[in-house]
């Protein structure tokens, strides 16, 4: 059997045709950017994930290929008409527009009952209830909107239903996370959000229908394959790694940068996020940095223009992560704001000397994005064994990246393991589907030819 594993991203759409061994025959993958706009907006059209879907899929070998299986970037806000069309550009996880949203939902709710549900704050666009608001104030929208996350259109257009899964979610502010349940009905009724306006919750192993003639057509593939929901792509990358058992970790080194344990119950704490995992009775505690990988494109762009990306990511970085001591130079890593608290948080440099160089700002910048992620671990140990081992995934684990993270967690053993979100959206897929993998195709220590 062959699957279609689809990774939608902030900055790229990849996707990949997976065998049952785990292998990865096939991929590509299409660009897009993100427009930012004044106000912390950031958003795109809807329609480039659609567009970008098409031609990656036109792209690949697809004879034999027998469903299609999601990862998606979360939360990923859109409102859209009953026909599932867009009618406003897709909010993303970056954007801090609904700050006064954020506000008013901690009057009318109280944070410490806003988060035994939700298991976490109303962060401005990092739960995407606040932008559901700010697009209610802002946004002449029809009566019957239907309020859903990336995941949610794009299934629409292959299946015609309104599916959104748990791990995606957890990440609204509106879904009873802590209980691994549904929409709750307090926080609806108070926030004004009703369920009519909410796609249905199915879990992540499910099949959320059958491929559609027209959405057939424009991916060339052939109509009635089962179309799998799948997951958020942090999920996604943790069942790829295969961590389903308490006390493992992951690290996600991407737009954002996130460490990530696995535990078998709820734990809310104001230093780190909680959402549920792809399986039953498991959840995710994440340490989230919203402009890991952001903050160092950002540098790049704005202080080293005389360099290409090739240099800069494959030969400069590398080499100024390799020292040892740690940088003169202070960091706040808050470029986005903090994602664990409401509190519009600012990013500074400072302790900066007229000897201060770009190359000291970039390893500054580095050194205290990794500190900020590291400072949770003494909690989560007391919370629950942990194993020494965090797989390391996602674009920016590079070897001088990891090497840093290496240095200064001693303590834990890193393992580079590439990209796994497209293996895992192909491992649930599969699941879904009744197919049993064996688990040495699972363990990213273990055998792996003809992976990509």
């Amino acid at each position: 059997m062959k699957l279609m594993a689809v990774d939608v991203g902030t900055q790229s759409l990849k996707a990949s045709i997976y065998n049952e061994n785990l292998q990865c025959l096939a991929r590509e993958r299409e660009r897009y950017q993100p427009k930012t706009h004044s106000g912390n907006c950031v958003e795109i059209d809807a329609q480039i994930f659609w567009k970008a879907l098409q031609n990656v899929s036109r792209r690949l070998p697809l004879e034999g290929i027998e469903g299609i299986a999601f990862s998606t970037l979360c939360p990923s806000l859109v409102g859209m008409d009953r026909k599932g069309e867009p009618l406003y550009p897709v909010i993303l996880h970056l954007d801090r527009r609904s700050q006064k949203q954020a506000e008013w939902i901690l009057q009318v709710v109280g944070m410490d009952r806003f988060r035994s549900i939700t298991g976490n704050p109303p962060i401005p666009g990092g739960m995407s209830v606040t932008s559901m608001l700010w697009l209610k104030e802002n946004i002449p929208l029809p009566s019957d909107v239907v309020f859903g996350h990336v995941e949610t259109y794009l299934v629409k257009k292959l299946t015609g239903e309104f599916y959104i899964d748990p791990s995606n979610a957890s990440f609204t502010g509106l879904y009873e996370t802590m209980a691994y349940g549904d929409w709750n009905e307090e926080l609806t009724k108070a926030l004004g959000i009703p369920r009519t306006s909410l796609p249905r919750v199915l879990d992540s192993l499910s099949v959320a229908g059958k491929l559609q003639p027209e959405a057939a057509k424009a991916l060339g593939l052939p109509s009635g394959l089962p179309v799998i929901l799948g997951a958020n792509d942090t999920t996604c990358a943790v069942a790829g790694s295969g961590i389903r058992e308490p006390g493992r970790l992951l690290n996600t080194s991407g737009t954002v940068e996130i460490l990530v344990l696995c535990t078998d119950k709820p734990i809310t704490s104001p230093n780190f996020l909680i959402r549920t995992h792809a399986y039953r009775n498991r959840w995710l505690l994440m340490r989230t940095l919203g402009a890991g990988g952001a903050s160092i494109e950002w540098f790049r762009k704005n202080f080293y223009p005389d360099l290409s990306y090739e240099q800069f990511y494959s030969v400069h970085i590398e080499e100024v992560l390799k020292r040892t001591e740690p940088p003169t130079i202070v960091f706040e890593p808050y470029l986005t704001g903090d994602r664990h608290r409401v509190e519009p948080l600012k990013a500074s440099f400072s302790n900066i000397t007229i000897d201060s160089s770009r190359d000291d700002f970039l390893y500054a910048l580095c050194y205290f994005n990794i500190r900020f992620i590291a400072s949770v671990l003494p909690e989560w140990e007391a919370s629950c064994p942990l194993q020494k081992r965090i797989y390391h995934v996602g674009g920016g684990a590079n070897e001088g990246y990891t090497s840093l993270k290496q240095r200064m967690m001693a303590e834990y053993k890193f393992i580079p393991i590439g990209e796994t979100a497209e293996r895992g959206a192909a491992l649930l897929g599969f699941e879904t589907l009744g197919v049993s993998i064996d688990p040495k195709w699972i363990d990213p220590e273990g055998k792996k030819e003809g992976e990509l």
